[in-house]
């Protein structure tokens, strides 16, 4: 069973690719479907984005932890970041309207609660960012 992965990456974009890549293969690992895969690395990249982007500023210098864990039934994804970005308490659970509704920014959060089955947000104990994405194992 795969347990205790860490992963400290910079808040640099050309890595994406590269983490899409491992996240699908620890996927697939762990038992989620060639047919889930795909919206499993896309709701964990757009977690992994936000991070780098809203938590760290796009600074390459501020890391992204992730912490990957198989438990029984379920994937665990937890992202930190270093800031205190809190998604919910800004913008809350519903798209913009009008205009907002087909602009291209503050999307990700969005498509990740509706691609997974269970995200949060909130602080670690050092009142930092993180998002934790459950994917559950059939």
């Amino acid at each position: 069973m795969l347990k205790g992965i860490v992963l400290k990456i910079p808040s640099d974009d050309t890595i994406v690719e590269a983490l899409q890549i491992f996240v699908e293969k620890i996927g697939l690992v762990a038992g989620v479907s060639e047919e889930d895969v795909t919206g499993l690395s896309i709701a964990v990249m757009e977690v992994v984005k936000n991070a780098m982007e809203h938590g760290n500023g796009s600074d390459p210098r501020k890391l992204v932890t992730i912490y990957i864990d198989v438990y029984s039934g379920r994937l665990q994804f937890i992202v930190d970041d270093c800031g205190s970005w809190q998604p919910d308490a800004h913008m809350g659970h519903v798209p913009g309207e009008g205009k907002a509704l087909i602009s291209s920014r503050g999307r990700g959060v969005l498509i990740a609660r509706n691609l997974a089955r269970w995200l949060d947000y909130g602080l670690n104990p050092e009142g930092k960012t993180r998002a934790t994405l459950i994917w559950p194992l059939t």
